[in-house]
């Protein structure tokens, strides 16, 4: 009978371990929800200082102005309204509470590990790359802690993966109205649409022989996705304008977020963790604390990881491997997928850090862990010893995600201390 179940077709599909691994994350997630707990109500939380409001990082700007938006009243209109939306949303259902606040962020967050997964499957046709991949994203600690708070960040996440993986089905109208709500969730969602078009305009040019021909395949593409999303986009800010009165046209509104941002500017002496130090594991940028408390029970961090340290291994390897398919006359459609996400969601940061002196922050990495995720076990599998390599980098991941999990019981910050390792 155990045979019989355990031989089931259910669990030979790749999916199904995608949706245990989904699912056992979102489980911590919940479970640490309440972790911290306000000590004072919302009313007493709606301005600065948020001392004993148990907000997290940036929530300080978000659940404040999530309670003021149910008040009617307008504002953070730097940013898009829809990751804030869920969070209004699960404060009406769950109650003006950490679950109210983060119950939905940390589902979209689970949620993208499942579908990095269908990813990674689509694009190599390796169910054994496609749960790798989503292991390794799934327990890399800054994504996991990002992903569980209320930020823009994970809704963003989330329907940025749903519509790579339509645009890789070749649904292309789909891929864009999602896409469109990437942008209403955080608007450098931007830089995922770009990379897929020029992904796409690599494939066509390459692959169709005529280059005109290859040119006008890409271009209907490009319209098919690019104009659905920014169809949903304006739509969806029009209708914020509408129902707070704060611009006349979604374009005003899309006018002064390019204006407010560009205007984020740091000055010489200014603290700046710039793009290198985020992947650079010889000099890292300090690990940033969220949210400690006294004896670490609590204490989130913003950190690299072990995968993160692999970056530089992956675009190396990509590269090569590039070189290699183009030599022999073969698309390099994973390698070439790596490198164009890498270079639109990453090294895109360079200038705008170092010329345009934009203020970036090292959880901006976030969008680019999940090509980090494929191309690891990408470069890796294949040979007995570099795959060993590779579930000792996927150990080291887990044993990484533990020691620095958000939230420890005391025992087990009593079994670290004897071992020697300090969450401080």
């Amino acid at each position: 009978m155990i045979e019989r179940i355990l031989g089931a077709q259910v669990f030979r599909d790749y999916r199904f371990w995608l949706i245990v691994l989904t699912v056992g994350v979102l489980a911590m997630k919940i479970a640490i929800i309440p972790y911290p707990w306000p000590e004072l109500p919302p009313e007493d939380c709606i301005n600065p200082p948020f001392d004993g409001c148990a907000l997290i990082f940036d929530e300080q700007h978000y659940i404040p102005a999530a309670r003021k938006l149910l008040r009617g009243e307008a504002v953070n209109n730097e940013h898009p309204p829809l990751s804030k939306a869920l969070m209004i949303l699960g404060i009406l259902i769950f109650g003006d509470n950490p679950y109210g606040w983060r119950t939905l962020i940390a589902i979209t967050g689970a949620i993208s590990i499942y579908f990095l997964g269908r990813i990674g499957y689509e694009i190599s046709r390796d169910e054994k790359l496609a749960l790798v991949s989503a292991s390794l994203f799934a327990f890399d600690i800054s994504s996991f802690n990002l992903s569980s708070i209320a930020m823009l960040d994970a809704p963003a996440m989330m329907f940025c993966l749903i519509s790579t993986l339509l645009f890789l089905k070749k649904r292309w109208m789909w891929s864009g109205i999602v896409t469109g709500l990437a942008l209403l969730s955080k608007m450098s969602s931007l830089f995922v649409l770009i990379a897929l078009i020029v992904y796409k305009l690599f494939h066509d040019v390459y692959v169709i022989e005529d280059f005109l021909d290859g040119l006008r395949s890409w271009l209907k593409v490009a319209e098919r996705t690019v104009i659905p999303a920014f169809i949903i986009m304006i739509i969806g800010l029009g209708i914020y304008d509408y129902i707070y009165g704060v611009y006349s046209t979604p374009f005003e509104h899309l006018d002064y977020m390019l204006s407010y941002h560009s205007a984020l500017t740091f000055q010489e002496g200014d603290v700046v963790y710039m793009p290198l130090s985020w992947t650079n594991p010889l000099k890292q940028f300090p690990r940033i604390p969220y949210y400690v408390t006294s004896g670490n029970t609590i204490a989130y961090y913003g950190m690299q990881t072990p995968l993160w340290w692999m970056t530089w291994l992956v675009v190396a390897f990509s590269a090569y491997f590039s070189y290699l398919d183009l030599r022999d006359g073969r698309y390099p459609s994973m390698e070439f997928f790596i490198l164009v996400w890498f270079a639109a969601n990453y090294l895109i940061y360079f200038p705008v850090a170092h010329i345009l002196h934009r203020w970036v922050y090292p959880f901006y990495f976030y969008m680019t862990v999940p090509v980090i995720a494929l191309g690891l076990p990408r470069v890796l599998l294949g040979e007995k010893v570099s795959e060993i390599v590779l579930y000792l980098i996927l150990a080291f991941q887990i044993a990484w995600f533990i020691i620095w999990f958000p939230v420890k019981p005391q025992w087990l910050i009593d079994f670290l201390l004897t071992l020697g390792i300090t969450t401080v």
